[in-house]
């Protein structure tokens, strides 16, 4: 080897030996601090019909943002109709009104680049609008058409009947949905509200009738939440122009059904659908908390550590370490009666036994030993920092504060909501587990092909086989 070669050697080894440490020593950052957000409050008013309407301003754009919040969902549908609910909020705009045919509002919308949508979910119906601020007037005018005078064209009706009709023929094309689904309708029951679903039979059976009987029921201004947002000069001037559309609306009585008590089995008992697909979903449900319980603060951070993302428990057992899943996580859901505790993955039918049994195990070490402080901290802060996120858009952070009375919360709770994450340490997570997590009397639904399990079902409690329909 010649003396060059061992001159570029020598030079090499030393910008190495030089270099090694200045890569190996991380660089020296500033603590970030806190993150210290405080929402808006915004301000509140209410109209002399009981209308209550949330507003705060947001001069970024000349846009504005109305969301009606209707106290009434899914739940509050007749037994022998289901789904009366949805077809009526979807037709407000659809269907036309007094002042409109249907292919006028939405010839208006389209020119103005304008939006009114309506929409029914579990425990709630809502109407939403977004208008530039230069067309609001006949935008609102729409709109407040729609809520207070709605025609239910008899052709749209038609339509949105078949259209009813086909989601329930095509209900099962994505298994995981299905057993979502299916896995709530057993827990709850079938003919229970939380737990019910649309049959050909219940939506054959609304009639035109019937959404005229809907909405003059539930949609009176005492009985909705007004949340609104945008580039107004101020919160008198806006609530002037809301009282001019909606002011002389009169409030009435609304009557709600009266909606038996949860039984939710306290025994093991496992659901299956038997299916040649490819992958096997499986639900976990557990009996949950009502609404305004405290203890979903403490809940809230130990389903965060238990499935709450990439870093769980769940997934980090299930599948990062044994490669069982690519999906599995945990949430919890409240409701005025018992919600419920649900853990789901979707796993390869040769490993179903696997990916379930240690489900079934990580609740229940979650419940045997105190967690460290360390994955406890991780895990608020994990929901701290993010908190802000939420809020996306002054619209979105008003509409969440008045959802918040609209299910009766206190008027603080947004506000101390950080503070009260904050305060969870390990006790609670592990006082929680114990008193929330018992998943030796879980319900179990599975969805897969049988021929492909690796262990019989029976193994983990006794089977009742549904068939799919």
């Amino acid at each position: 080897m010649n003396g060059k070669k061992l001159l570029a050697i020598g030079v090499n080894l030393m910008t190495l030996a030089f270099a090694a440490p200045l890569f190996a020593v991380p660089p020296a950052l500033s603590k970030l601090a806190a993150v210290d957000f405080k929402p808006p409050k915004g301000e509140r008013f209410v109209l002399g019909n009981g209308m209550i309407i949330y507003m705060l301003k947001d001069n970024t754009l000349p846009v504005i943002h109305m969301s009606a919040i209707i106290r009434t969902g899914r739940i509050n549908d007749p037994k022998a109709k289901i789904g009366l609910g949805d077809i009526t909020a979807s037709l407000l705009k659809d269907g036309g009104s007094a002042r409109y045919k249907p292919e006028d509002i939405d010839k208006t919308l389209e020119f103005l680049g304008a939006s009114v949508e309506s929409s029914m979910a579990a425990e709630e119906a809502r109407a939403d609008m977004t208008v530039l601020k230069k067309d609001l007037d006949a935008v609102l005018d729409i709109y407040a058409d729609i809520l207070i005078n709605p025609a239910f064209d008899a052709q749209k009706f038609k339509l949105r009947k078949d259209e009813a009709l086909e989601l329930i023929s095509r209900r099962n094309d994505d298994p995981a949905r299905e057993a979502q689904r299916e896995a709530l309708r057993a827990f709850y029951g079938a003919t229970h509200p939380y737990g019910w679903r649309t049959e050909t039979t219940t939506i054959n059976a609304i009639n035109g009738e019937d959404l005229k009987a809907y909405h003059a029921n539930y949609y009176k201004p005492n009985n909705i939440i007004l949340a609104v947002s945008g580039d107004f000069a101020s919160g008198e001037e806006m609530l002037a122009r809301l009282k001019e559309k909606l002011g002389a609306w009169p409030k009435g009585e609304v009557k709600f059904p009266i909606i038996a008590p949860v039984e939710i089995k306290e025994s093991r008992q496992v659901y299956f659908i038997d299916r040649d697909i490819a992958q096997t979903s499986i639900v976990i449900l557990q009996k949950g908390v009502k609404r305004h319980d405290p203890v979903e603060y403490p809940l809230s951070v130990t389903n965060e550590m238990l499935g709450g993302g990439l870093s769980s428990r769940l997934a980090s057992e299930i599948r990062s370490r044994k490669g069982l899943a690519y999906s599995v996580y945990s949430y919890f859901a409240k409701k005025p009666d018992y919600g419920f505790i649900n853990a789901s993955c979707g796993t390869k039918p040769e490993t179903y036994s696997q990916a379930l049994s240690e489900m079934l195990n990580q609740f229940e070490l979650i419940k045997k030993e105190t967690a460290p402080e360390e994955e406890v901290k991780r895990a608020k802060d994990s929901m701290i920092n993010s908190f802000v996120f939420r809020f996306a858009t002054p619209f979105d952070l008003i509409s969440e504060r008045a959802l918040y009375e609209y299910y009766g919360y206190k008027p603080d709770y947004l506000d101390t909501y950080v503070d009260n994450l904050a305060k969870v340490n390990p006790a609670a997570v592990i006082e929680t587990s114990k008193k929330l997590f018992k998943p030796r009397d879980a319900q179990i639904f599975i969805i897969g092909n049988s021929k492909k399990f690796d262990k019989p079902l029976s193994e983990f409690g006794p089977v009742t086989v549904l068939k799919e329909d």
